[in-house]
């Protein structure tokens, strides 16, 4: 039998009927069986190499050679690549890549930028949103080039009270109070009131005059600072005002009085003005 076929084509046809063999060797020999020719698989795998007649062939013959086809369409197998849910202001995060029998390394994409950014392997978050990321791989060796994708969901931030929520960042309402530096302490001046609980994680979790995290001050601390005289002129409230330090009964906390500095305790589920320190 007689073929035409363009000499560029013959390493593509050897790479498909390897890949052919690698996937379903069983039904390789099963179709070589029914064609001792060899003419039809020759053409399935290198249709630049055209047979000038060919077998007819059963019904069970064209299945196998269908399922021949498609392995050598996809003879990559890739592992897993599951969905991620992050939530706005999450940190960057790196793409744990899917197992893959190819050698050839992953790029990866993103359908959406404003949603999530990759640079390498690394990924920035954006906003609220869904974005697909594709995981690709290129021809390498006898391996076929091959991708899949799976589902990114950022979820909006939830700010509490007073906090605001800016491009995803939990930060602290604008005040015209000053803040007051002391030493190698920054404090953030005293303008609205909280329970103690929510006090303490405002000032762990909000983003305040660019960083993160601050803290509830000590007793001692607020004290020397009301008696200091620093906050004179300084627009802070004048009212008892939340320390870590835990009062002498049981869920209560000491407070500082900000015009006098006296200490009292109050119980957690009662509300005190709240200054965070870093």
């Amino acid at each position: 039998m007689r073929f035409m076929r363009r000499a560029s084509g013959s390493d593509l046809c050897r790479k498909r009927l390897r890949r052919a063999q690698t996937c379903y060797p069983e039904y390789m020999r099963f179709c070589q069986s029914l064609l001792p020719s060899g003419a039809i698989l020759l053409h399935l795998f290198c249709p630049d190499i055209r047979p000038m007649r060919f077998h007819r062939l059963s019904l069970t013959a064209a299945a196998a050679l269908l399922l021949l086809a498609a392995c050598s369409d996809n003879g990559v197998q890739l592992g897993e690549f599951p969905p991620i849910t992050k939530t706005e202001g999450d940190e960057p995060f790196d793409l744990v890549a899917p197992t893959s029998d190819s050698p050839a390394p992953f790029t990866f994409e993103s359908s959406d930028k404003a949603v999530a950014e990759i640079n390498g392997k690394t990924v920035t978050i954006g906003h609220a949103g869904v974005a697909t990321i594709t995981a690709r791989q290129g021809e390498r060796g006898s391996y076929n080039p091959t991708w899949t994708s799976t589902t990114l969901t950022v979820k909006a931030r939830v700010c509490e009270a007073p906090s605001v929520n800016e491009k995803g960042v939990c930060v602290a309402p604008a005040t015209t109070a000053g803040y007051v530096s002391r030493g190698e302490v920054m404090w953030m001046p005293a303008s609205f009131q909280l329970s103690w609980a929510k006090a303490d994680a405002f000032c762990k979790n909000t983003t305040i005059k660019g960083q993160k995290p601050w803290r509830l001050p000590t007793k001692n601390e607020l004290a020397e600072l009301v008696a200091s005289g620093e906050l004179d002129g300084r627009g802070w409230k004048g009212g008892d005002a939340w320390t870590k330090s835990a009062g002498a009964t049981a869920d209560t906390y000491a407070t500082v009085n900000l015009l006098s500095s006296a200490a009292s305790d109050l119980a957690a589920s009662d509300e005190a003005y709240v200054t965070c320190v870093r």
